[in-house]
């Protein structure tokens, strides 16, 4: 069982930190990366950190559920305590830390925290266990989110997927697998050609990813970017396009590529990592409210979304949506779809996707964007994944580690 280091901060005040700091309104990816960086953590250690942070916000719902026996104003117990709680709820339910040593490692942490809060945190995690919970808490998803997948798909059962592990999925490029080989990492092919799930150690020690041979994506994302078949020579629009992580895949199949965003900062993030890929796109910054500045035969819009088909790996998401999120980032990509529309050539294609499984940011955007423009068509789409709903466009089931994700091909006539 990893334990707390003397002298140095353990496992478990580390991810209290962070905890505090995604309750602020950090992200939780980045703020837990920063952390363990900054950290002496390793091996075991490192692993509980990661385990204890995912896991807490993953099961935030139910945790809170578990706790409610136990609480008379949960409220108005001091942010460290409620995430002490949570914490040590979390490692006694789903992880396999004897009890014991689950209850007197957060005691301590309380004693040194919110002493005053001790003798109740010991208390309760003495006493709290499994107790029944509604389909929504059990899963840890906002109620009206579930509600809302239930209805619209005929089944929320897929939401218990956002709660298990993915693996590391990345993009491979021509002589990752011989590279990886050669290194004695595992892997095995993703559901999407050119996809690869690694199970071996940290990715950026792999000479694999120093040497431009790998790019983290999941293969739902890839998929967004193969849709536009690419071939050498074919000019492409990589619209929102942000760090430019598809605009590298198109870049790799010979595309000239231009890709738009409005963010100089993640562009240049974007420019030092295709630097490492040995990619070339061109980007361009610029607010896509005033219209797109370049035209192509085919153009991908990834449009910015509220991010439900991503919980999995950014589970903080899910407890900031509000019931009217939806509606109000289809008025967004409205306005994006629209100046995709001018971007686009006569008789070419426009690829809408967003990492998102919502009516009105899928097949609403698109009942929309088409209502306006009689001079696009939807194409029938070929997906060789899981889907929840096909029909105007294609919602993929977000199993086996896949991120949810809509999709729409549209020509322009």
């Amino acid at each position: 069982m990893p334990r707390e280091g003397l002298g140095d901060e353990g496992p478990r005040p580390l991810v209290l930190r962070v905890c505090l700091a995604v309750e602020r309104g950090r992200y939780l990816e980045p703020t837990l990366d920063r952390a363990l960086a900054r950290s002496r953590l390793a091996g075991p250690d490192r692993g509980l950190a990661t385990r204890l942070a995912y896991g807490v916000f993953q099961r935030l719902f139910y945790l809170d559920h578990a706790l409610a026996p136990w609480l008379r104003k949960p409220g108005a117990l001091p942010p460290a305590v409620r995430w002490i709680l949570r914490l040590g709820t979390y490692e006694k339910l789903f992880l396999r830390t004897p009890d014991h040593a689950t209850v007197h490692q957060w005691v301590g942490i309380a004693k040194n925290r919110a002493p005053g809060h001790a003798r109740l945190v010991n208390a309760v995690l003495r006493r709290v266990t499994h107790r029944p919970a509604p389909p929504w808490a059990r899963a840890s998803v906002p109620r009206f989110l579930f509600q809302h997948w239930a209805a619209f798909f005929g089944d929320a059962g897929f939401v218990e997927a956002f709660n298990q592990p993915p693996p590391l999925w990345v993009t491979a490029f021509p002589g990752a697998e011989e590279v990886l080989r050669a290194e004695g990492v595992d892997y095995r092919p993703g559901p999407v050609p050119g996809s690869l799930a690694l199970f071996g150690g940290p990715l950026r020690t792999l000479a694999a990813y120093r040497r431009g041979l790998i790019q983290p994506q999941n293969p739902a994302s890839l998929l967004a970017a193969r849709l536009l078949s690419p071939r050498p020579g074919d000019r492409i629009l990589d619209l929102a396009g942000g760090a430019g992580i598809k605009a590298a895949w198109l870049a790799a199949h010979g595309a000239e590529v231009i890709s738009v965003d409005r963010d100089r900062r993640r562009q240049e993030e974007g420019r030092k990592n295709l630097a490492r890929l040995g990619l070339r796109v061109r980007f361009i910054t610029a607010d896509l409210a005033r219209g797109a500045p370049e035209t192509a035969p085919k153009v991908l819009l990834d449009a910015p979304c509220t991010g439900t088909g991503t919980i999995r790996h950014h589970p903080e998401l899910r407890y900031r949506l509000e019931p009217g999120d939806p509606e109000r980032m289809q008025a967004r990509q409205l306005a994006l779809l629209e100046a995709a529309a001018g971007a686009v050539a006569p008789g070419g294609l426009l690829v809408y996707a967003v990492c998102s499984l919502t009516e009105a940011e899928g097949e609403g955007a698109i009942r929309g964007f088409l209502n306006r423009h009689p001079d696009f068509v939807p194409e029938p789409l070929a997906v060789d994944l899981p889907v929840l709903k096909q029909g105007l466009g294609v919602y993929l089931r977000p199993e086996a580690g896949l991120d949810g994700f809509y999709y729409a091909q549209l020509r322009r006539l």
